[in-house]
């Protein structure tokens, strides 16, 4: 008797790179966007589209000097797709920000005008509102703070013949760029120099963008545009997953907007979570959409469990180990005693920076829109000047470290800038004065750890680094010592950027550490921007509305155990992001992590409620959600 061959869907997939390859024509290109879910390999998709056109074009491209480019969020996953294409030439392969600056870099002309009209039209604006606001109050004085620098700045624009940018730099030089100026700058161009579009489309008939839904919205309307002149030798690839967006800056819906006549490929197949444990992120995306995953059929089942405690619980971190020792038991795998060998997740980073110790410092800036994506991955001008310069500057000097203080303020430090110091007729002297600024700044911690208010002004009035603009402005508005009525404050206040980056410097530096430690991954807790793309054997992740404070997302309203507001009913039937929405997607990011077992730890106000919630709409069995830990 024959037993029937049993069949594997682990080639489910391979169908889609034979889409890709149709679309990847010189002669004929089809734009596209690739839906590649969580674990769908969307990597190897990629990789795999690149050798195909370096197999079928290779000496046509290199005949005419041109290439392919891919545009991915960070540098490792850059480095990941450059080792895996062998370091080929052909392609290049940049973050969004190099990538941006290379098709720039050398325009200083039209670099120089664009930076004229956007410097005057910013000047302007101020004046206006310093024109209609009163005179004296502190929104007054830091709109003049911001005025003088801006237009320090565009005085010298006539003098600045070549301009800078460092996409992994600080740029405080006179004449680089900053991050943002770089994106904007390039996607100006795209859309109002044909000669630009020509350029760019002659040199990379083919463009990939890894993390699509990530990437500035800007920047992809742009390249939309030059996609609708340029169809017919232009292919733009988009691949993503509009579920995984979790920038503010990303382009909200990408997945609707791609034009009439695009490719739309699917990989259905995850290759990365137990088959539990895609059942479960199915239902979760179900609220939003209708992309449905399936399990590799040799996956193991795994286990997910959703852990359900009060808000208002006593001593949380031991409660957690609990269920980390649960977990153990329930799957034998004893490292989930261990905290260290599980990647615990939060949804929401007030959760980690009260657990850590920076809470007021975060929360200062988090509520600005424009403020958050930098200042969760480690950008954000104003922090990055206390995390990779202040920091290490007192760490070292705490430590007696001259040498690596003395490497630090020559790398960092205006005052020994080489032109600095070759136009100084006694360059030891100039050390002396680097050195005194050195000791100004150390003298605050004689008395304990100083405000970055205290910092700030010692390092402005030293010149020991570069201060970002905005906050000087904010200082200014601090410092500001003219007597003013209540009543000229509340008629004209500061603004929310200005009011945010007045109460960080309000904040002890005492919570840069850790701050620092948690966007640079060196913490117990990490950041779902930081493990976006990869996986984890054990992971747990924590709910609680309650450290959140109702911040921008909603774990109770997500679990059902709350309902939608009237803002989030409007929101809804407006086509608009409820706060449910970004919830959910950061809780399919965090789920999705995870390629064996999976614990979910929600602190509710009514967890009777979540538990019917949960089971009702098929996410958990009865029996996978727990109020308590057994003995």
């Amino acid at each position: 008797m024959n037993t029937p061959a049993t069949t594997s869907n682990v080639t489910l997939d391979d169908h889609v790179e034979d889409e890709l390859a149709g679309f990847l024509s010189l002669e004929k290109p089809t734009s596209f966007f690739l839906f590649a879910g969580a674990g769908s390999g969307k990597t190897r998709s990629l990789v795999n589209a690149l050798n195909y056109l370096a197999k079928t074009y290779r000496d046509v491209l290199r005949l005419r000097g041109r290439q392919v480019a891919v545009i991915t969020y960070t540098n490792a996953a850059c480095d990941e797709i450059t080792r895996r294409t062998e370091y080929d030439p052909l392609f290049v392969v940049c973050t969004i920000h190099s990538f941006a600056w290379s098709q720039i870099q050398g325009f200083n002309s039209d670099i120089r005008a664009w930076l004229k009209d956007n410097l005057q039209r910013e000047i302007a604006e101020l004046q206006a509102e310093e024109a209609k606001g009163r005179a004296g109050t502190k929104a007054s004085i830091a709109r003049q703070a911001q005025i003088e620098s801006k237009q320090r700045r565009l005085d010298r624009l006539a003098d600045t013949k070549t301009f800078t940018y460092n996409p992994n730099g600080e740029n405080r030089e006179r004449n680089s760029l900053n991050h943002s100026e770089v994106v904007k700058i390039f996607s100006a161009f795209l859309l109002i120099k044909p000669l630009m579009q020509r350029i760019f489309v002659g040199k990379f008939p083919f463009l990939l963008i890894d993390e699509s839904q990530d990437t500035s919205r800007t920047l992809i309307d742009a390249l939309f545009a030059v996609q609708k002149t340029h169809a017919d030798r232009f292919c733009l690839g988009l691949i993503g997953d509009t579920m995984q967006r979790i920038y503010a800056d990303g382009k909200e819906r990408i997945e609707r907007e791609i034009p009439a006549g695009w490719g739309r490929p699917e990989k259905k197949l995850n290759h990365r979570c137990p088959q539990r444990i895609v059942q479960l992120i199915n239902q979760i995306r179900r609220g939003a959409d209708d992309h449905k995953q399936e399990p590799r059929d040799d996956r193991p089942e795994g286990w997910a469990r959703l852990f359900v405690f009060p808000v208002d619980v006593s001593n949380k971190p031991a409660l957690e180990q609990k269920v980390r020792d649960y977990m153990a038991g329930l799957t034998g795998d004893q490292d989930w005693t261990n905290a260290s060998k599980c990647k615990i997740l939060t949804l929401e980073h007030h959760m980690a920076a009260r657990r850590m110790g920076f809470l007021k410092m975060f929360e200062s800036l988090a509520s600005v829109e424009e403020y958050r994506t930098g200042l969760l991955g480690g950008s954000f001008a104003p922090t990055r000047l206390f995390t990779h310069s202040i920091l290490p500057l007192v760490t070292a000097q705490q430590k007696g470290d001259k040498f690596a203080t003395a490497k630090l303020v020559r790398e960092n430090s205006p005052l020994l800038r080489k032109d600095v110091l070759k136009s100084h007729d006694n360059p030891i002297a100039q050390l002396r004065v680097t050195q005194a600024a050195v000791d100004s700044v150390m003298a605050l911690w004689v008395s304990g750890q100083p405000t970055c208010a205290a910092i700030t002004a010692s390092i402005v009035e030293t010149n020991l680094f570069e201060v970002p603009d905005n906050l000087k402005a904010a200082l200014a508005a601090m410092q500001a010592t003219q007597p003013k009525t209540p009543d000229d404050e509340d008629a004209d206040p500061v603004s929310e950027k200005i009011a945010a980056l007045v109460a960080f410097l309000n904040c002890s530096f005492s919570e840069i550490a850790p701050y620092a430690a948690y966007v640079g991954h060196e913490a117990p807790f990490d950041t779902h921007q930081g493990v976006k793309g990869l996986e984890f054997e054990r992971v747990m992740v924590l709910m609680d509305d309650g450290e959140a404070r109702g911040f921008r997302f909603g774990y109770d309203k997500l679990l059902g155990a709350k309902s939608l507001t009237a803002a989030d009913l409007k929101n809804a039937k407006e086509g608009k992001d409820t706060s449910v929405d970004p919830t959910r997607r950061l809780f399919y990011v965090t789920c999705s992590r995870a390629r064996s077992s999976l614990a979910l730890v929600a602190f509710s106000a009514d967890p009777s409620s979540a538990q019917a919630h949960v089971i009702a709409n098929g996410w958990f069995t009865a029996d996978e959600v727990l109020f308590e830990i057994p003995d």
